[in-house]
């Protein structure tokens, strides 16, 4: 068995890796990081690397379940209609869906129509609130995530004043999930998407 995970950022390559072996995957595992994707899907829009998409799915044709861990790009993967393949947000939107008023944390523009269709599908039709934590980004590209968590905090818990009903925040994109640890006294649940959409794609490779 064979699951392959497509990056946007090689940073992504040795958490998901551990996330795999912590989950007990233990087929292989075969990582495709395509930067420039994400960087053509910001300049040009999302329909200008579809095709791109379309033929590194098709390379990924031998394994059993592919995982895109780019908010950016799992619609279009999503789309692929293969049966296997698995956006990195999408278990993380089902969960988040149950609770009344959500809030979702992003980091790019580019990740937020994907994002808040998928959740709106979800949770049929309900509007999140969306924060974009648009100070993060340069921290990520410089490889500071420390300071990357932490803006990602202070602009989830500044957009928390100005919406106290919120009963779920969401890290809607998976570079995120090393800010959960600065949000735990919000008061209430926080989800990252990483975990979730590793225990998907290993029920999907098992079938």
């Amino acid at each position: 068995m064979k699951i392959t995970c497509l990056h946007t950022a090689q940073s992504h390559v040795e958490g998901m890796t551990a996330l795999f072996a912590n989950q007990g995957w233990d087929g292989a595992l075969e990582h495709v990081v395509r930067p420039d994707l994400l960087a053509r899907a910001q300049s040009d829009g999302i329909d200008a690397v579809a095709q791109d998409v379309g033929a590194v799915l098709a390379d990924c044709a031998d394994a059993n379940a592919v995982l895109c861990t780019c908010s950016t790009l799992g619609a279009l993967v999503e789309a692929s209609g293969t049966g296997k393949a698995v956006r990195i947000d999408r278990p993380a939107m089902e969960q988040a869906a149950s609770y009344r008023n959500v809030m979702l944390a992003i980091c790019l523009e580019s990740t937020r129509a994907p994002t808040v269709a998928l959740f709106e599908d979800c949770a049929k039709g309900r509007e999140p609130v969306v924060v974009l934590c648009d100070g993060a980004w340069a921290h990520f590209e410089a490889g500071d995530m420390s300071g990357f968590n932490r803006a990602v905090a202070q602009s989830v818990g500044a957009a928390m004043i100005s919406a106290p009903e919120t009963a779920c925040i969401v890290l809607a994109q998976a570079s995120m999930q090393g800010a959960a640890p600065y949000l735990m006294d919000m008061g209430v649940p926080v989800l990252t998407t990483p975990r979730l959409a590793v225990r998907r794609a290993i029920k999907i490779a098992r079938q």
